[in-house]
């Protein structure tokens, strides 16, 4: 199926992308847990965004988080999506939902889970932070990354010899 929105074209087998979805394992560290207890009801829009492609807001491939002092960073919500992306590699979709301006990346950031080598592409999130919802203590277990610190890490990478 062609999806034609917000200045993007994909190819998109929604089919293959609900079962890729729903078969798929998922992380059970104390951070997941947290965002799937909550991410459906906290953006709505992100969640018709996303079902539009076939995905599940709650059934995210990968994620990158910090525990902050009474918070959880999401650094990126990764999700992948059957299919390919037309007239372009990388799109960008910026959304105001449950409180916070997030980024949306529609591109071939990585290799999913099941390590799919091509007729796919990923859908990532950036800017989600949720309060901490579980019954159980905050975890104890993750050291916040200091922003000075991970800017000075990216530009080793960019800026390798």
């Amino acid at each position: 199926m062609i999806i034609r929105k917000d200045g993007y074209a994909l190819d998109v087998d929604i089919e293959a992308t609900r079962r890729y979805s729903k078969e798929h394992s998922l992380c059970e560290c104390d951070e997941d847990r947290n965002l799937y207890a909550q991410i459906r009801e906290r953006f709505p829009k992100l969640t018709v965004f996303l079902a539009e492609l076939g995905l599940l807001i709650d059934r995210p491939d990968e994620t990158g988080s910090c525990a902050m002092d009474d918070y959880i960073d999401y650094h990126f919500v990764a999700y992948t999506v059957i299919g390919n992306i037309l007239e372009s590699n990388k799109y960008e979709i910026d959304m105001f939902d449950g409180g916070l301006f997030l980024n949306i990346v529609i591109d071939h950031w990585y290799i999913p889970n099941d390590q799919k080598a091509d007729g796919y592409f990923t859908v990532t999130v950036y800017g989600i932070d949720l309060p901490w919802v579980l019954d159980e203590p905050f975890p104890k277990n993750t050291t916040p990354i200091k922003t000075s610190s991970l800017l000075e890490r990216i530009r080793k990478l960019l800026f390798r010899n």
